[in-house]
């Protein structure tokens, strides 16, 4: 049934933003194919400093469908912290070749802060100030990549899926590994 709604979310309008499992397999092509464009891996993943949302879900999915690692990081790194602490460590550590905000607007200290200069930004709107930003709906509209379905079919139960942090209540978060063999279970 790719007709049935896989996700929806309340929009401005007070009404209802949905994703069909067939809109959300044709986005996560197309943002799989820009991610394996800009040679995204496990030393370079992607790392998403929003809150759930249908945009965060499409870039999630597009990396899962692409075998390129991403990272979920907690907004209140970026939104709450003033010194960025917690954020600038996991910045180091995991090292990521694109940072997506669903609002570049209302991360931008945090993007500013700690996103190194050469480090892509993506976001599905807003402005940083000096620094270009990758609309989502460009990603959106990237060709499919040439080695897309070959690159789909070679990830195994042992593909690194997602990096999962862990809470940092005792000190800094880890960036605990989660294969597809460990989400499927």
């Amino acid at each position: 049934t790719p007709d049935r709604v896989f996700m929806a979310e309340r929009n401005a309008a007070r009404g209802w933003r949905q994703i069909t499992y067939a809109e959300l397999l044709a986005s996560s092509r197309h943002i799989a194919s820009a991610l394996l464009a800009r040679g995204l891996s496990a030393d370079r993943p992607v790392v998403i400093l929003s809150g759930n949302s249908i945009d965060h879900a499409l870039i999630a999915f597009g990396a899962l469908y692409a075998g390129i690692p991403f990272c979920p990081v907690s907004p209140a790194y970026s939104l709450v912290s003033r010194d960025y602490g917690k954020l600038a460590y996991l910045m180091k550590l995991l090292t990521p070749g694109l940072v997506f905000a669903d609002d570049a607007a209302k991360f931008s200290d945090a993007l500013t802060a700690n996103v190194a200069p050469g480090t892509e930004i993506a976001a599905s709107r807003g402005a940083v100030a000096g620094r270009d930003i990758t609309s989502l709906a460009s990603l959106m509209a990237t060709p499919l990549h040439a080695r897309l379905d070959a690159t789909h079919e070679a990830i195994g139960p042992d593909t690194i899926a997602k990096f999962l942090l862990t809470s940092g209540s005792t000190g800094n978060p880890k960036a605990v590994i989660n294969t597809q063999r460990m989400i499927c279970a």
